[in-house]
């Protein structure tokens, strides 16, 4: 994110745990939202955010109900960290990414159900574990 000029770009992060990288895309100038299907995800970011002084947006959302995302769709960007642990996280972002529109970003560090997934998708590799997905 470090090297990519963001200022005024819409960005969705998905499954935002800590939320680095949406912490990152909003310091670069970009308009957050990040999101999570856990509470506690939520709450630690915009507690985290707050205290360093990073305006984002947050949000709980489950990709099996992703009305919000869609509504805001098309996004400029869209994030990922460390989704593809289990098959039904491929399953529904494999299902949600195309409606989301703009470039998609995942940082895979090699959960079992990647392989699969980022070829379905013709990701482009872009640096280590960091994928373009087409």
């Amino acid at each position: 994110m470090a090297a990519r000029e963001l200022g005024g770009l819409r960005v969705v992060e998905l499954g935002c745990g800590l939320g680095l990288p949406a912490l990152s895309a909003a310091l670069r100038g970009a308009e957050v939202l990040a999101t999570d299907w856990a509470e506690d995800a939520i709450e630690l970011l915009r507690q985290n955010a707050e205290r360093n002084g990073v305006f984002l947006r947050v949000a709980r959302v489950r990709w099996s109900e992703p009305a919000a995302l869609l509504r805001a769709a098309p996004w400029d960007l869209v994030l990922g960290a460390d989704l593809l642990y289990e098959a039904r996280n491929a399953e529904q972002l494999g299902e949600l990414l195309p409606n989301l529109g703009g470039e998609v970003l995942l940082a895979e560090p090699g959960r079992p159900y990647a392989k699969e997934f980022l070829d379905r998708f013709g990701a482009e590799h872009l640096g280590e574990r960091i994928y373009r997905l087409a």
